[in-house]
């Protein structure tokens, strides 16, 4: 499956945090870092979700497992949100 950034989302810092505006659903949310870092790398276009999880562990030195563990719930959160769409 491959995802993007749902059309028209703006993501700006917010103190310690991402305020993300959804056009689709004309929502401001607040994000945690894990799940603006999944936007930033979908800004740059469709992608795997195993793809945009292998940027993330190669960006932070992170083990590719570790990765995937705790971005299971961010996923999540950025579909139910309608902030990632799945494409064909």
């Amino acid at each position: 499956m491959r995802f993007v950034c749902s059309e028209g989302l703006r993501i700006e810092p917010l103190d310690e945090s991402w305020a993300a505006y959804c056009a689709r659903s004309g929502e401001t949310l607040q994000l945690n870092t894990e799940a603006a870092a999944v936007l930033e790398v979908l800004s740059e276009g469709p992608q795997e979700a195993h793809e945009v999880l292998r940027v993330l562990a190669q960006d932070s030195q992170t083990p590719l497992e570790t990765v995937s563990e705790r971005m299971r719930d961010v996923w999540s959160e950025l579909l139910d949100n309608g902030l990632v769409v799945q494409v064909a």
